[in-house]
């Protein structure tokens, strides 16, 4: 880290002005709300001004910097935003079946739908899936069986995720 980055720390309202507009743009275009971006890029360039001394010229741009820690908040924003299925909707379907029988039928037919779901994607995703949710393995576990690295692991996960939300959208 830069030691005397704070000495050279420019205004706020250079920074802001200068970054400010390109990010607006990037980060709308990876979370799709104005709001949310909005949001987003003020906190990265308050959190960039507020730790510039933790910059680096050595390293790389102020631009390069911005756009890290932009993507980092736009990663945060995912993860934190991100739907899950909603258990206390299922157990409040499965309290109002008056009877062990209705209980039964209903768990029934939604294994029926999850099992239909997973046959329709794709056999890595699937595969996937069934590695992570089934088994417990982790994304670097998951990543030998399939053969790829633990990172597309993920996103063939994510991707796997994604399509049987898509499909099983009638239990929510």
């Amino acid at each position: 880290m830069a030691q005397n980055a704070s000495s050279r720390k420019p205004p706020f309202e250079d920074v802001y002005r200068q970054y400010y507009s390109t990010l607006l743009f990037y980060t709308m275009k990876k979370v799709g709300s104005k709001e949310d971006a909005e949001d987003l890029v003020q906190n990265a360039l308050i959190y960039c001004y507020d730790h510039y001394e933790e910059y680096d010229p050595a390293v790389s741009s102020v631009s390069t910097w911005l756009y890290m820690v932009m993507n980092s908040r736009i990663k945060n924003h995912y993860r934190d935003h991100r739907e899950t299925v909603d258990l206390g909707a299922v157990e409040e379907i499965l309290s109002a079946a008056e009877t062990d029988m209705d209980r039964c039928v209903w768990l029934e037919q939604l294994r029926g739908s999850v099992a239909s779901a997973l046959m329709e994607l794709p056999e890595k995703q699937r595969k996937a899936v069934v590695l992570r949710y089934f088994k417990g393995y982790d994304s670097g576990r998951i990543s030998e069986e399939l053969g790829v690295s633990p990172g597309n692991a993920r996103v063939i996960l994510s991707r796997g995720l994604d399509r049987l939300e898509e499909l099983l959208a009638e239990w929510k």
